[in-house]
């Protein structure tokens, strides 16, 4: 088949990349021409749906230049360890690619993204992650280079810059000095530490993705409600604050307030958790209902940790509030119990702190927890 050549290997210089390249492309010596891998009746190739389509009919309107081509930019994809589902989809998204010059637009790129550490398995996958499919359409040298060098003078190694391209490659897409620039600077105005700046585009990068006026004023909303810009949970209100719009912000608020609870309570609960105003005003309503009208909890209670309600409610707050209703009626434990000492536990903490350790006091204990995971059947007559 073919085979590719380089004329150097290619690394960054000086700790960034340079924007000169020098990449070949060529027929490995002993490899049949191109011309003998079809017939001169008719070929076969795969569309996008890896349905093979006899193209006997178009051969006369394709040149045999283009037909070539196709198959260069096929193995050379192959070469850099594409299956042919990950091709299909960059041709869907972009079927000029099977005609472009592989040597000059495709080539250099992947060789930039495997000289800057991501492997033959992550080529592949940041290239086709979801609206990264035409990164191979973006310049290299205008868009590509200067973005990854953008993000290894923030993140300083290549380790954390690759980290991020597989978290999220998107970034690679992005207009650094209209949007990236312009938010790393304002958080460090706003006196946000470099952990925290990693921390951000580490786990929630597509935060740096909004225009720059839009982040500002996230950052400085998040400072007026009392964040601390120290603080790694800074990065996820800001995040909330520019991904939501305001009134749709007010309105979670609202949903909140149908429980009683005062404006000072709902921005403790956003202070504490500022994921709580992405939660759906279903998922809000039918878990404040149970903890608070069937289990008897204060909304106000609640507020104060509101990660609980990020809980499955029949897999885990109904199963594990039905076992300390027991227990508290038996006075088995302390009346004060807070929520987050049964909710947050990992499994087999919950069942040896309150189910396996009163297993003689409460006899069925665990039949009864089991019951409500939906684990055993119930038995028949059981109000429980």
């Amino acid at each position: 088949m073919l085979s590719f050549y380089f004329s150097k290997n290619l690394r960054p210089i000086h700790g960034f990349v340079s924007g000169s390249w020098n990449i070949h492309l060529l027929i490995a010596p002993n490899t049949p021409p191109i011309k003998k891998f079809f017939s001169s009746k008719s070929f076969v190739l795969e569309d996008s749906n890896n349905r093979s389509i006899d193209c006997a009919p178009k051969i006369d309107t394709l040149s045999s230049k283009k037909v070539q081509n196709t198959e260069l930019v096929k193995t050379l994809l192959r070469n850099y360890g594409f299956t042919n589902t990950q091709i299909s989809k960059l041709v869907d998204v972009d079927p000029n690619i099977l005609f472009c010059n592989p040597q000059k637009t495709i080539l250099p790129k992947l060789e930039f993204f495997r000289s800057i550490g991501l492997s033959s398995n992550d080529i592949p996958r940041v290239i086709c992650a979801s609206y990264c499919q035409a990164l191979l359409s973006r310049s290299l040298e205008n868009q590509l280079i200067p973005c990854y060098n953008f993000l290894k003078s923030v993140l300083f190694l290549d380790q954390n810059v690759i980290k991020m391209l597989k978290h999220s490659p998107r970034v690679l897409l992005f207009n650094v000095e209209k949007i990236l620039a312009p938010n790393i600077a304002t958080l460090r105005e706003a006196g946000v530490p470099q952990s925290v700046i990693s921390f951000t585009m580490y786990r929630s990068p597509s935060t740096l993705f909004h225009e720059s006026h839009k982040f500002k004023g996230g950052v400085n909303k998040a400072i007026e409600m009392g964040f601390n810009p120290q603080r790694s949970i800074f990065a996820h209100a800001v995040q909330v604050l520019c991904d939501m719009r305001e009134s749709t912000f007010e309105r979670k608020k609202e949903v909140y307030g149908r429980w009683g609870l005062s404006n000072d309570e709902i921005l403790l609960a956003f202070r504490s958790h500022p994921m709580c105003m992405n939660l759906s005003e279903e998922k809000i309503m039918e878990t404040m209902d149970f903890l608070v009208n069937r289990m008897g909890w204060q909304a106000a209670v609640v507020a104060r940790c509101p990660v609980v309600l990020f809980f499955n409610l029949e897999r885990r707050i109904i199963p594990r509030c039905t076992v300390v209703k027991i227990l508290l009626t038996k006075e088995l434990v302390k009346k004060d119990l807070r929520l987050t000492t049964f909710l947050i536990p990992r499994e087999e903490v919950f069942l040896d702190r309150f189910v396996n350790k009163y297993q003689d006091d409460v006899p069925g204990l665990k039949n009864i927890y089991l019951r409500k995971m939906g684990l055993v059947e119930p038995r028949l007559g059981s109000k429980i």
